[in-house]
């Protein structure tokens, strides 16, 4: 696995699964938190713009992308970079199984010595196992495609394809 897979841009939240993804610090080396669009020579892009501006950024791409209605994929946008460090002030990890935020301690999974699981959450993974251990991720792409397509009143197909390349983002799923 790559160093930086499973990255995403903590303020647009766009995967960085190349080298080509990730923007720079001022002094040239590569920002480990923000993509290129995002990000350069150490200062935002858009240093002016809100969460509410970025979610129809992004609503906009996704409503495209996957057929969702404009304001469903606002919505959802802005759900997700809530959870961003430009937008929350800290890092939230999330799920390497499913990509649900951390957000709070009751939302971690569980170690086998009952401490909190750094990387998954509490419906993946309890006492230092996968609570669905043969979970592949087609069975997982087949899961949550419908909740995904009846929450933002997409398409089941399109639903289908947006989780799937999502979760192949994700460590559990890296192949």
């Amino acid at each position: 696995m790559e160093e930086h897979a499973g990255r995403s841009c903590q303020s647009c939240g766009m995967p960085m699964q190349s080298e080509a993804d990730f923007g720079t610090e001022a002094d040239g080396t590569r920002s480990n938190d923000y993509c290129t669009y995002c990000y350069q020579n150490g200062a935002f892009t858009d240093p002016g713009i809100t969460i509410d501006a970025m979610a129809e950024k992004g609503g906009a791409i996704f409503a495209q992308m996957y057929d969702i209605p404009p304001e469903k994929a606002r919505e959802f946008c802005k759900e997700q970079l809530s959870s961003l460090k430009r937008w929350s002030g800290r890092e939230v990890p999330s799920c390497g199984s499913c990509g649900m935020p951390l957000a709070q301690d009751e939302d971690a999974g569980t170690e086998a010595d009952g401490s909190r699981s750094a990387h998954y959450c509490i419906h993946c993974y309890r006492d230092g196992a996968f609570t669905e251990p043969g979970l592949t991720k087609d069975g997982a792409v087949e899961k949550y495609a419908p909740m995904m397509a009846a929450h933002l009143e997409m398409p089941l197909e399109r639903a289908r394809e947006m989780v799937g390349y999502y979760l192949s983002t994700l460590p559990r799923w890296q192949e």
